[in-house]
């Protein structure tokens, strides 16, 4: 059976893992829409879950294993048949995944540079500002482009952030744009960080689907949601990042945008503290080519020691 020229699976309800939080449920309920969308013989149910990450607030990340956290219990419930699909910001997906899993982009991508909450523009801040960031590349890259080193290490969702910043337990907040644009939260952002400075972390506005890689029918369902620009700028930044040996916890951006005749890619890898960086930008009408360039550039100049000092 056909419908636009796409092979529709049977009629079926597909169950779409999700985390709790109200961005995670908003980003389930917009894969959910696309896929009922397109095709009749398909529904979807939601299938929320706590993870391990939502759940322990009061330790940095990094220390717990990193953004991982955020995808075990998910990924066991597509292990366990209790869910078919699981959604994710695909800025907080490891580079490398289980053997048993796949990953694919859905939909188009939301914005992907980071903002900045509570003041008009960085160099506004008086010297002795908070700011509140969970980031390790936030943290880094506001030390190096803009000489600010007093932050706070602040978790929770967006929300929480915003609440923390409102009792005044910080004074500003670095936040992705994506997700305050998709909670109807725009108003709260006072000043954009420019993506070719403050570059994003990879995948940043990405949403991603992950389901099992025996799934064929699974596989053909999302296949007709693929933007192939969205696709092949967020493989060729989580490729650079598997070049040098980044994870999502550590100081690294990757921002892949696609031009008129091909695309344009920067990385920068950072020193924790921020006090070195190292950069790298190439363009190329293969998106994957510029990852290799861009990587190669990268780990001649020492980005992989960088990113590994202590």
């Amino acid at each position: 059976m056909r419908k636009k020229g796409v092979f529709l699976v049977p009629q079926r309800t597909i169950r779409i893992a999700t985390r709790r939080s109200r961005l995670a449920m908003w980003q389930a309920e917009h894969v959910k829409r696309l896929l009922e969308r397109d095709s009749s013989e398909t529904s979807c149910e939601l299938v929320p879950m706590d993870t391990s990450g939502d759940l322990t607030q009061d330790r940095p990340l990094r220390r717990m294993g990193g953004k991982g956290l955020f995808l075990k219990e998910l990924e066991k419930a597509l292990i366990d048949d209790q869910a078919d699909v699981a959604v994710h910001s695909m800025k907080d997906v490891p580079v490398q995944l289980e053997s048993a899993f796949t990953l694919q982009t859905i939909g188009e991508r939301g914005p992907a540079h980071d903002v900045l909450v509570g003041y008009s523009a960085v160099h506004e801040m008086p010297p002795e500002v908070t700011i509140g960031t969970s980031s390790s590349r936030r943290r880094a890259l506001l030390a190096h482009v803009y000489k600010r080193r007093r932050t706070n290490e602040i978790r929770g969702n967006v929300e929480t952030r915003l609440r923390k910043l409102d009792e005044g337990q910080v004074e500003g907040l670095v936040l992705a744009a994506a997700g305050l644009k998709r909670l109807g939260l725009a108003e709260r952002v006072c000043a954009v960080l420019p993506k070719d400075v403050f570059i994003p972390a990879a995948g940043q506005g990405v949403l991603a689907v992950e389901y099992l890689k025996d799934q064929d029918q699974i596989r053909t369902l999302l296949e007709a949601q693929i933007n192939r620009d969205v696709e092949q700028a967020a493989a060729a930044e989580r490729a650079v990042a598997e070049f040098v040996g980044a994870d999502c916890t550590g100081a690294f951006g990757a921002y892949c945008e696609r031009l008129q005749d091909g695309f344009r890619l920067s990385a920068i890898a950072l020193s924790e503290s921020g006090d070195h960086a190292i950069q790298a930008t190439t363009e190329d009408s293969d998106a994957f080519r510029a990852a290799e360039v861009v990587g190669e550039r990268l780990l001649k100049q020492g980005a992989r020691e960088l990113l590994h000092e202590t």
